[in-house]
């Protein structure tokens, strides 16, 4: 690497200093961090962007909404996919109602929303975490367990943003943002093809019983490893996780935003093994739709419970 001399205004130069002495790290560091970000972004937002103002025309850039992802398609061929989650009451200040170690309740939230944008078919870059605690020792503590899990995806990069230092808080909360890039043509959402399997891969898991399935080597609820493999599968075609609205909620998604006729297998409900109806919590459960032919390859890599439902029609 080859030093370069910059010049910035001083409240620029005190507000990197405040994010190197928080996470640890020099100040050279956060600057090259930055310039990174920065700079995949320029890659791939095509020229609608003037560098010296960073002003970009809305009406150049067509945006949708597919279930609780934002979608914005780029002149260049490219999307970017935005994704969030939250959490209040869970994790280990006095008055959570469900206690859970800062490190794995940050593991957890960070797995659910990289799975959110890893199943559009996009590539998460960057996620921004913003928590209503203090830092240390509670936010410090759910911030690794953020960048332990963003460790899984190379090209992820971790901006821990505020906590609240103002006021003592009592319970938990937290919000979480993906930004995920991608080719638009290679993008998963509403890419089921007429005939397709549809399929329930995990087991719907919600409170204490995710924090058991973690500690049971997660052999039953699908983590972000899982999804990574499969969206990179040109014979699966549409994945969508699965959360409070249960399985049942997933499949009634799939038909709104798809446009999808879906023909549930004959005597499905006597034979299956989950509870469509329940809560897939922090989406413990996928949906996928697949070539029938590729059903017993997918199970052979992907090792979790897995439960076709029905077909396209």
């Amino acid at each position: 690497m080859e030093p370069i001399n910059i010049r910035l205004p001083k409240e620029k130069i005190q507000r990197i200093d405040e994010i190197a002495i928080k996470n640890g790290i020099k100040r050279s560091e956060v600057i090259r961090q930055a310039l990174t970000i920065y700079l995949q972004l320029l890659e791939n937002i095509g020229d609608f962007v003037e560098l010296r103002s960073l002003r970009i025309s809305r009406e150049e850039i067509p945006t949708s909404n597919f279930g609780d992802l934002i979608i914005m398609k780029l002149k260049n061929g490219q999307a970017i996919v935005l994704a969030n989650t939250s959490s209040g009451g869970i994790g280990s200040k006095h008055e959570d109602e469900i206690k859970l170690d800062g490190k794995v309740f940050g593991q957890l939230m960070a797995r659910t929303v990289i799975i959110k944008v890893l199943a559009s078919g996009a590539q998460p870059i960057a996620l921004i975490a913003n928590l209503s605690v203090e830092f240390f020792p509670t936010g410090s503590r759910i911030f690794q367990g953020i960048r332990e899990e963003a460790l899984k995806i190379k090209t992820l990069k971790v901006l821990e943003g505020h906590t609240e230092e103002n006021i003592k808080t009592k319970q938990t909360g937290i919000g979480i943002t993906v930004l995920g890039i991608g080719s638009e043509k290679e993008l998963k959402m509403g890419k089921s093809l007429k005939n397709d399997i549809i399929a329930a891969v995990g087991v719907p898991k919600v409170g204490y019983e995710v924090i058991s399935a973690i500690n049971a080597n997660a052999r039953d609820i699908i983590m972000v490893e899982d999804v990574l493999k499969l969206s990179k599968m040109s014979y699966v075609h549409e994945i969508i996780p699965v959360g409070h609205e249960g399985i049942k909620g997933g499949l009634k998604m799939m038909e709104h935003i798809g446009g999808y006729r879906i023909k549930m297998e004959r005597g499905i409900e006597e034979r299956l093994k989950v509870d469509i109806e329940k809560s897939a919590g922090p989406s413990t459960v996928i949906l996928l739709t697949l070539e029938e032919e590729s059903i017993e390859q997918v199970k052979r890599i992907i090792k979790k419970p897995f439960q076709v439902l029905g077909r396209i029609t």
